[in-house]
């Protein structure tokens, strides 16, 4: 029998169930309005929409309706799962930390992890779909091969890894690592590149305080065992005509190393690559010596070596490696792409000058660090 075939006797309790109908209907019609739609773009082209409730952030959405989105920590701590608005109100919580700038935030960015709709939505992801497709981290036990000094404050770590460790990276990303004898794990960036394995190297900076640190200070050793895990992260390389610019604090070159051997190994005309490097004293300094070595093997580096609070003797660059960057520096602005890889400082200074250099801001990409994860 239809609903509207139905007769209904007059009296208080049939009353009183008819209200209660017209309540649920109206608290459903509410949810059904509630619910956002939100489309996601990939850099080559691929969309896909679904539906985001208001309590519900945008990446749990996409688990939901099996819409795949790059991702790793799921508390905002890595920043990861990035995406810019193109078109929409996208609110982030404000009851956790995040990795994401101020700078970042203003210009559109958002961590999917921790966002939410309050409107229909657009996001734009710096990255193809076809990522999705590769291999996902992979775990293993590596041995150190070495871990020598290169500066006062930075030890190179050379791992090896077994031969069925499985790990696939672009030059760029990350892989996390446990420190021997603790349930700490620390990510950091690799130094080399897929072609070198089964060696990697990292460059890890060393604090006065620490478990890593600690490690690495007082009993580091050849033939320690380490457990390995990655890569992670959508920092890398992109295929891009224009040229290039990077920009390092510290160990934030670890990155930066294995895209300029990427560059170089590439077949075809190479990018104009402008590397800026800095440090706080020379002291700091480490792989200067294998920058110009670097430089002589690919003719289109130029590359910039700044200290910011030197000594009487010192005859270099003086400031920061952002600062130390002119608009001469920039051949086209307009095509120009940007990597950022140090403390989050840094990496706020350098967007807003690059831009006010005129390098467009969805062509600059960043990797920003914490000193307090050492």
């Amino acid at each position: 029998m239809s609903r509207g075939a139905l007769a209904v006797p007059r009296g208080g309790g049939d009353e009183t169930m008819m209200n209660a109908e017209v309540e649920e209907m109206e608290d459903t019609a509410v949810c059904e309005v509630d619910v956002r739609s939100v489309t996601v773009r990939f850099s080559d082209g691929v969309e896909h929409a679904f539906p985001v409730r208001p309590d519900q952030t945008i990446l749990a959405a996409a688990k939901e309706h099996d819409v795949r989105l790059v991702h790793q920590c799921l508390t905002g701590s890595c920043g990861t799962c990035v995406t810019r608005v193109a078109s929409g109100k996208v609110r982030m919580s404000t009851a956790r930390g995040t990795s994401l700038l101020p700078s970042e935030a203003a210009e559109g960015f958002r961590l999917t992890c921790t966002s939410f709709c309050d409107s229909d939505a657009v996001l734009q992801f710096d990255y193809p779909s076809s990522v999705l497709d590769e291999p996902g981290p992979a775990r293993c036990t590596a041995e150190v091969a070495d871990a020598a000094w290169v500066a006062s404050n930075v030890v190179r770590l050379t791992l090896r890894l077994p031969k069925d460790a499985g790990l696939e990276f672009r030059s760029g990303q990350y892989v996390r690592v446990q420190v021997p004898g603790t349930e700490e794990w620390r990510s950091y960036s690799m130094a080399s590149t897929v072609a070198d394995l089964p060696e990697l190297v990292l460059l890890l900076r060393v604090l006065d305080a620490g478990v890593m640190s600690d490690y690495l200070r007082s009993r580091a050793r050849a033939g320690d065992l380490i457990e390995l895990e990655g890569p992670f992260g959508m920092f890398y390389l992109r295929e891009a005509k224009g040229q290039h610019i990077m920009i390092a604090g510290g160990t934030g070159l670890a990155p930066m190393l294995g895209m300029l051997e990427d560059i170089r190994m590439r077949a075809g005309r190479k990018p104009k690559v402008l590397l800026s490097f800095g440090c706080a004293s020379e002291d700091n300094l480490f792989y200067v010596d294998e920058l110009d070595v670097r430089a002589a093997w690919l003719p289109g580096l130029k590359v910039k070596v700044a200290v910011a609070n030197p000594g009487e003797a010192y005859r270099g660059l003086v400031g920061n490696p952002v600062e130390v960057i002119s608009a001469a520096d920039i051949s086209d602005p307009a095509t120009a792409v940007a990597y950022l890889c140090g403390p989050p400082p840094m990496i706020e200074s350098a967007r807003a000058h690059l831009e006010r250099l005129g390098v467009l801001p969805e062509n600059i990409h960043a990797e920003h660090f914490s000193a307090s994860a050492a």
